[in-house]
């Protein structure tokens, strides 16, 4: 499959602004694994979560071929995680 890195770099791209979307509008409020949440924010979660590690699979296991579209869909995964960091009031440091 050779389009992989270019549905990984339109799927970063679609959940950065997707990320965007959640901040700056108001969506339906709905109790989701014990806390409440807007119904935008569960699957951008999930690809936070998911995204990232297949970049980061995929950088590891290719590392004959240029990868610059899954190093720079990992740039824009930990750009949103970022955003969502801020807007969440989450600190780590």
């Amino acid at each position: 499959m050779t389009n992989k890195n270019k549905i990984y770099l339109f799927l970063s791209v679609l959940v950065l602004f997707s990320t965007f979307v959640a901040i700056f509008q108001n969506f339906e409020t709905i109790h989701f694994i014990g806390f409440e949440t807007e119904i935008i924010w569960i699957p951008i979660w999930i690809a936070v979560v998911i995204l990232p590690l297949l970049n980061l699979y995929e950088i590891a296991i290719n590392t004959d071929d240029i990868n610059k579209y899954y190093w720079i869909s990992l740039v824009l995964n930990v750009l949103t995680i970022l955003f969502i960091l801020r807007y969440f009031k989450i600190n780590l440091f």
